[in-house]
């Protein structure tokens, strides 16, 4: 297996929530109303991109690692060793095959944003949360939430 190529970010998803876009997408709406489907998942998949929903809206690390074919997967967050606290797989769509970052109030396209390339048009992508277990406040820090995303061609 190889990496294919990776990224981490200091986040701060806005209203609990970022986005994966299609690179040649510029009309990618996100849904306004969050079922409890969504919500459960922590994710919506629609026709070219996805939506990825977060425990808040404080400091999360997102790592993005593409792979030619599925990698092993860690039981545990590498870093720290603490146990995923949620984890989903599913198949999305960038028929421009590649994609970028984004949130509710940042532009889109984001300019001069990291732009991720794909080898297929249709990928498999694995999350894994570890997310703060505890009282979130935002007057005292707490550890940033770990979103883990791996993208491989099935």
């Amino acid at each position: 297996m190889a990496l294919r190529g990776w990224a981490t970010f200091a986040w701060q998803a806005d209203y609990g929530q970022f986005y994966l876009i299609d690179g040649d997408d510029s009309a990618f709406m996100a849904p306004t109303e969050i079922t409890a489907e969504m919500e459960r998942r922590g994710l919506f998949v629609p026709a070219a991109g996805i939506v990825i929903y977060t425990e808040g809206s404080l400091q999360q690390h997102i790592r993005i690692a593409i792979h030619d074919r599925e990698p092993d997967h860690a039981p545990v967050e590498p870093m720290g060793g603490k146990p995923w606290t949620r984890i989903e797989t599913a198949d999305v769509s960038f028929p421009s095959r590649k994609f970028v970052i984004s949130s509710p109030s940042m532009p889109h396209p984001l300019p001069a944003g990291p732009v991720f390339c794909l080898d297929a048009a249709t990928v498999t992508v694995r999350i894994s949360w570890m997310e703060f277990q505890g009282s979130r406040d935002d007057s005292v820090p707490v550890e940033p939430d770990v979103i883990d995303l791996a993208f491989w061609v099935r």
